[in-house]
């Protein structure tokens, strides 16, 4: 009857996760009013941890978006505005904000977002109704 009570309590243990690891605190997730960006503002994983852009498309609908990316990586920007209309606008030297052109129309416009070196680079996006979303980026 022990032996069986100590399989099962072993299995029990497998099963459940225990006895390895370390426990993870829970994500806190806050909202940065002030838009900078700082760890655990919106957008972020919490406690630091921006989301990883690499590759992903952001579009107006990612207002508040706070992504990473290393100096070298590249993530996409597409807007649904009208040739010749409001164009986005970075504030940071870390992300390049460089226009793709388009050789057929696509009904929408293009960025590639090119980290460059450390730091953080806020993109403010102008929407047709309303503030312009911001998004920021994270390169390290």
């Amino acid at each position: 009857m022990a032996d069986r009570r100590l399989v099962c309590l072993a299995a029990l243990a497998l099963f459940t996760g225990c006895g390895g690891g370390q426990a993870r605190p829970p994500v806190k997730r806050t909202r940065d009013p002030g838009g900078t960006g700082a760890a655990g503002g919106t957008g972020a994983t919490g406690a630091g941890a921006p989301t990883p852009a690499q590759g992903r498309v952001l579009t107006e609908a990612d207002d508040g978006f706070v992504g990473r990316l290393t100096a070298g990586q590249t993530a996409q920007l597409r807007l649904p505005l009208p040739e010749g209309g409001p164009e986005p606008t970075a504030q940071g030297e870390s992300v390049l904000l460089i226009r793709i052109s388009n050789v057929t129309p696509t009904g929408h416009r293009e960025w590639e977002l090119r980290a460059v070196h450390e730091g953080t680079t806020r993109i403010s996006v102008p929407r047709p109704a309303g503030p312009p979303a911001t998004l920021t980026l994270v390169v390290s």
